[in-house]
C-alpha cells in the first residue's frame, strides 16, 4: 500500500517556487529543493516525480495566485477600464516589495524555459492566451460602453495591454519609484481611452 504524504504539500510547493524564482530552473539543484522544502530527495521524487514536474507544479501554483489577483481586481472595478487599471495596480505591492527584484515568475520562466521544454511552453502559451482573453473581453466591453476607443479592435488592444503589462512588470525589477510606475499605468491606459 502506498504511503500517504505526511507533509504540507502547499508549503513545499511554495518553498520550491521561492527557490526556482530566485535561482531559475537551471540554477536550482535538488539539494536547494531539499533545503527549502525540508523534504528528502526520495520524498520529492515520490511526491512530484522529478525536478521538472515539481517546477511545473510551482507554475500552476503561481498561476492560481496571479489569477486571484486578477479576479480581485475584476470584482472591485466599476467598469472595464478601471479593471485594467486595477490589474496593473494590484501588482505594485509585489513589485515594490522584496520579490519585485526577482521579476515575474512566469516571465522568468518564459525567458529561461520556453524554448527548452515543450510542456512548459504549452503552459506558457495557455497562460498567455488566458490573460489575452481577459484583456480582450474587458476592452470589448469597454468599447461597447463607450469608455474605450474603437480605433482598434479589442484583440489588437489586448495584445498592446498584455505587452505593456509585461514591460511594466520588467520595469519594476529596477525602478522602485511608485510615482514613476503609476505614471506608466496612466500613459498605457491613455492609448485605449
Amino acid at each position: 500500500m502506498p504511503r500517504l504524504e505526511e507533509f504540507n504539500r502547499q508549503y513545499a510547493v511554495r518553498r520550491a517556487m521561492d527557490v526556482f524564482w530566485e535561482k531559475g530552473y537551471n540554477g536550482t539543484s535538488m539539494q536547494d529543493l531539499v533545503d527549502a522544502t525540508g523534504l528528502n530527495r526520495s520524498s520529492i521524487y515520490n511526491s512530484f516525480g522529478s525536478k521538472l514536474k515539481l517546477y511545473k507544479t510551482t507554475l500552476q501554483f503561481y498561476q492560481k495566485q496571479s489569477g486571484g489577483i486578477f479576479q480581485k481586481a475584476l470584482l472591485n472595478a466599476r467598469d472595464p477600464l478601471e479593471a485594467i487599471r486595477l490589474i496593473f495596480e494590484s501588482f505594485l505591492p509585489q513589485m515594490l516589495g522584496k520579490k519585485g527584484d526577482m521579476g515575474c515568475y512566469a516571465m522568468n520562466c518564459k525567458s529561461e524555459m520556453s524554448n527548452r521544454e515543450g510542456d512548459v511552453r504549452k503552459w506558457l502559451l495557455a497562460n498567455q492566451e488566458n490573460t489575452l482573453d481577459i484583456f480582450s473581453e474587458l476592452i470589448k466591453e469597454g468599447q461597447e460602453q463607450g469608455i474605450i476607443n474603437t480605433k482598434e479592435v479589442s484583440t489588437t488592444y489586448a495584445h498592446f495591454i498584455f505587452n505593456a503589462f509585461q514591460g511594466f512588470r520588467m520595469t519594476g525589477i529596477l525602478i522602485k519609484d511608485r510615482k514613476v510606475l503609476e505614471k506608466i499605468i496612466d500613459n498605457t491606459l491613455k492609448v485605449i481611452e
